[in-house]
Formats: C-alpha cells, sequence, structure tokens
C-alpha cells in the first residue's frame, strides 16, 4: 500500500509508480519533462525511451497522469529537489523522481504517495462521501477527533486478524503457548493466498511467534489458520462474540467459491448452531481453487468488526512486534511507533493503524469501507495517508 519503486516495470498500487525508460524531440530538463506529460503529452510514444516503452506504454503513463489530476486536480508548478522533484497540485502534492537520457527521452519515471492538503475534517467528509458503507474513528489520547459510524460493524477482510493475535497473545500470558514455541505445518491448515505458507511443505517446524509475524505483516491465511487451530476457536470467539463461529480463511474461501452460492444461503439463514454444523460438513472439503473464487461476492459472508473495536484491538496488542514490521500508509520515520493492520477482499477495505508519536501521545486511525460495487482503493487511501499526515504534524 505504499508506493513501490520497479525499475523498468510500472506499479500502480498507490498513487502508480513508475521506473522505467523515453524517443525524439523532448523537453531538455526533468521538470519540463514532468511539466509536458501534464499538459497533455503523456501519451506520445516519442517522448520514452524504447525501454521504457517495453515495459511501461505510453497509454499506461496517460492514465496515471489522468488518474492525478482527477483526484488532485491540475498541475500549479514543480519544486525540484536533490532527490526528485515535489508536484504541487490543487489540492495536494505528490513526490515524483525523474531521468531523462542523452537524448532527452524519459529512461526512468516514479511517481509516489499523494498527500492532500485539506484539514482532518475535510479528509473525513471525503472518506464519508465514498459510495456504499463507511467508518472513520480517529483518536488522539483516548479522545475522538471524528468518529463516524464507529460502532457500526463492518466487513473488514483480514483486519479480523487482529482478533486471532489478542487471542494468542492471552494464550501466551496463560502460558498455553509460548512464542519459541515450534509446531510443525499441518495439511489441514492450508490456505489460499494471500501469504507464502501454503507453499512450504506440510511438517515444515515454523514457531508460533513466526506464524504470528506472517499473519500480521504480510496477511498470510495459512499462518492464520494455524494460530487459529492452535489457539481454539473457542478462545477466539470470546474476543469477538459477534463473529461466533469464527471462520477460519480456508473456510471463507469455501463460501466464496462459485458453485457455493445454496451454502452462502444456509450460512445466511442459519443460526449460530446451524453455522457450526455447516462448518463441521466442510472439514474435509478440499480447498477450492484460486480461480474459482467469484469476484461478486462482497461482504455477503466475512468478519465483521467496528472501528471502536479494531482501535481496542490495537490498544490491547501494542507492543507486538508483528504489528510493527508493516507500517502500512504511515511514514515509520515519524512516529516512534507504528502499529498497523489492514484488511481488503473484492468490496471490502479497511485501514487500521495504532501510532505513538516522539512525545509519547497515542493515535488511533481506524477507516472501514463495504460496497457492493468495486472499490477504487485509492479514494480511501489519499486521505486516509493524509489525515495520518496531519497528525503527525503540518505538511511539508
Amino acid at each position: 500500500m505504499r508506493s513501490i519503486r520497479l525499475l523498468p516495470i510500472l506499479a500502480s498500487l498507490c498513487a502508480a509508480c513508475l521506473l522505467a525508460p523515453a524517443h525524439a524531440e523532448v523537453a531538455p530538463t526533468p521538470a519540463a519533462a514532468i511539466e509536458a506529460l501534464f499538459d497533455g503529452r503523456a501519451g506520445e510514444a516519442q517522448r520514452y525511451a524504447s525501454a521504457f516503452r517495453e515495459q511501461v506504454s505510453p497509454q499506461q503513463v496517460a492514465e496515471i497522469v489522468a488518474d492525478m489530476e482527477r483526484r488532485l486536480g491540475g498541475l500549479e508548478r514543480i519544486d525540484t529537489r536533490r532527490s526528485g522533484a515535489l508536484l504541487h497540485f490543487e489540492r495536494g502534492r505528490v513526490p515524483a523522481r525523474i531521468a531523462l537520457d542523452a537524448e532527452g527521452r524519459i529512461s526512468q519515471l516514479w511517481f509516489g504517495a499523494a498527500e492532500l492538503d485539506d484539514d482532518i475534517d475535510s479528509l473525513a467528509g471525503l472518506i464519508q462521501a465514498l459510495p456504499g458503507d463507511t467508518a472513520l474513528l480517529v483518536v488522539a489520547d483516548g479522545e475522538p477527533l471524528v468518529s463516524h459510524n464507529a460502532q457500526a460493524p463492518l466487513a473488514v477482510g483480514s483486519a479480523a486478524k487482529l482478533v486471532v493475535l489478542r487471542a494468542l497473545a492471552l494464550a501466551i500470558e496463560e502460558q498455553r503457548l509460548a512464542w519459541d514455541q515450534v509446531v510443525t505445518l499441518e495439511p489441514g491448515w492450508r490456505s489460499l493466498p494471500s501469504g507464502q505458507l501454503q507453499e512450504w511443505p506440510a511438517g515444515t517446524p515454523v514457531t508460533v511467534a513466526t506464524l504470528a509475524h506472517l499473519m500480521i505483516s504480510i496477511s498470510d491465511n495459512t499462518a492464520t489458520d494455524a494460530l487459529i487451530h492452535l489457539v481454539g476457536r473457542d478462545a477466539v470467539e470470546a474476543i469477538s462474540p459477534r463473529n461466533v463461529p469464527f471462520l477460519t480463511t480456508r473456510e471463507l474461501f469455501g463460501f466464496k467459491a462459485d458453485d457455493a452460492e445454496g451454502l452462502r444461503e444456509r450460512w445466511r439463514e442459519g443460526d449460530i448452531d446451524a453455522r457450526r454444523a455447516i462448518l463441521a460438513g466442510l472439514r474435509d472439503a478440499p480447498l477450492p481453487a484460486v480461480d474459482s473464487l467469484s469476484p461478486d461476492v462482497t461482504h455477503q459472508i466475512e468478519w465483521f468488526l467496528s472501528a471502536e473495536e479494531l482501535c481496542e484491538l490495537l490498544d490491547a496488542t501494542q507492543g507486538s512486534p508483528s504489528l510493527s514490521i508493516n507500517p502500512g500508509l504511515a511514514d515509520p520515520a515519524q512516529w516512534q511507533q507504528v502499529a498497523y493492520k489492514g484488511g481488503s477482499e473484492p468490496g471490502v477495505l479497511n485501514l487500521s493503524t495504532r501510532l505513538v508519536a516522539a512525545d509519547g501521545r497515542s493515535h488511533c486511525v481506524i477507516a472501514s469501507w463495504n460496497d457492493d460495487a468495486a472499490l477504487d482503493q485509492q479514494a480511501l487511501f489519499d486521505p486516509y495517508r493524509s489525515i495520518i499526515e496531519r497528525l503527525a504534524g503540518e505538511p511539508k
């Protein structure tokens, strides 16, 4: 969820990042070359070196430029820096880097994450205005600065792994498990990506701490299911009674398959006992193939948590090394401590961050978004990241 440096391939996860090689008459300076891209000339093939065009098409660059202008307004000025440039738009800023070959063609190009100019209330308004259902909670030292649908349970995807982490921490406090305890991967724990353990052989020894780190930092689903089995489903459900029975990721994928509409209907209509019976029937079912999962199944069956509950979980698990590996959309250099977990799947997006400033003040920023239509993730990323920037201090 941060800008990604690729050389020379295009990436568009954050604001869109390009790093690649430009043809013909082009602006002689890097700043002028960038300005030309925002002057309607981004799609001109002669502006790019051939090696760049082999990896990134001019049309792709044009689409990224158009998307930035749609979200941020027109380009107003370019400040050059030793490390590149800072592009100032009507509603925010984007860092950029560019390199030209000997003939003035673009050989490398990178756009970083956008920072919006608005204050926290205005940024919150952008999130509240998103289609579908949204929730937002911004807390500073226990006092809410923004609270929008903060008590409403929304689907949160992998952010529900905070429930598992909390249950694990309690099991370790009770000495039922230990961080350095070695377990061997069981075939029944195998799930689908995200993650990497699904590729590891059954019987591989791993520590409980490794499982926790992978579950949180790269949202490893197999690690998650391993921990649910080790801790016990009942212990996880004690943390989040709303989500009884608490699904493993493997079980959730079973409901997402194209041919599982009947199963989904039974789940939606069933009470807790009926749902437990459904899960018992799935115990020996094979893992569905990735290409059998329906993109149209959004948040009908999921894990549901409120923004307040997620903030409480981050507070309860503060200090966990697992939460500090992946900082999400926060800049770790601006904070004494960053704890992050997010979640996403079709129709579901969550960002949950706990921040501790140099002076010891703590902040919690939680945003959830559910819709039956495809989500434009950047529409949430930009204001969310900018809220964190506002909490850190004035924009640069």
